[in-house]
């Protein structure tokens, strides 16, 4: 797995969403400051709700874009079997039914990629998985759920 084109993968994925959650927040406050939605009495609220979709939009827009420079200057650095998982490891896992690729990340969780055809998801340290990913080293077990590490890259 050739991970710097992973990251790039990761990234174009990114600013895709940024992009389209931006052009979408735009549209609703357009709608939402539209003349044919002022509200026609006190119990249409359609202005407002679309105000406040723009605003959550907006929001999750700039979370991408925070993710991206976060991401883009995280280190690239290989890993060795002997060295504990950190941020910016590419770990591949055994789990009862399937091998998995995650790259760990302090940001963008749950991003999926695909990668010369195997998916590559990315996790937090937030998540359950992440947790224990952290610190650990190729040939250990994680126990929920059951799996092995393979390889750090």
């Amino acid at each position: 797995m050739n991970k710097s084109e992973i990251i790039r993968e990761i990234l174009r994925s990114l600013r895709e969403d940024f992009e389209s959650r931006l052009r979408v927040s735009k549209t609703t406050r357009e709608q939402g400051n539209n003349s044919e939605s002022r509200a026609e009495g006190k119990y249409d609220t359609l202005s407002i709700e679309e105000n406040y979709l723009a605003d959550g939009l907006a929001k999750q827009a700039e979370s991408a874009a925070q993710a991206i420079a976060i991401i883009e200057k995280m280190p690239l650095r290989a890993f060795t079997d002997n060295e504990p998982i950190d941020f910016g490891a590419l770990v591949e896992i055994q789990f009862a039914q399937a091998r998995e690729w995650f790259f760990l990340a302090p940001v963008a969780g749950g991003t999926e990629v695909t990668f010369e055809g195997s998916p590559v998801t990315v996790i937090t340290h937030e998540s359950p998985l992440g947790r224990q990913l952290l610190g650990s080293r190729t040939g250990q077990r994680i126990a929920s759920p059951s799996a092995k590490i393979l390889r750090i890259v």
